[in-house]
């Protein structure tokens, strides 16, 4: 029973395979955002532009995403639109810091 238990654990996907794919598409949002703030681009410019940074950290983050949640028994489908919009929240998380930072104080 208890060598059932460890196999089990043992076959469990590894949720810090998703950390570095996350840490690498958060960084290069961060470096985006300070960059596009160095040269004062307005805020409606880089909610555009905010859309399309760092699309390969942005496709690794969700491969890694739907590949965990498929392991834990999600639907594909469904999987993939879940990886989309933890990937649209990063933006959208960016969009309302750059938007907060470039705020009239």
């Amino acid at each position: 029973m208890i060598a059932f238990v460890l196999a089990l654990a043992l076959a469990a996907p590894n949720p810090t395979a998703i950390d570095a794919p996350r840490r690498a598409f958060a960084g290069c949002l961060k470096s985006f955002e300070s960059n596009q703030l160095r040269a004062k681009v307005a805020v409606d410019a880089y909610s555009m532009a905010v859309k399309a940074a760092c699309p390969a950290e942005a496709q690794a983050l969700e491969d890694a995403l739907v590949r965990f949640d498929v392991a834990m028994g999600t639907k594909r489908a469904s999987a993939l639109s879940n990886a989309q919009r933890d990937v649209d929240d990063y933006r959208a998380t960016s969009e309302d810091r750059y938007r907060d930072t470039m705020a009239p104080q």
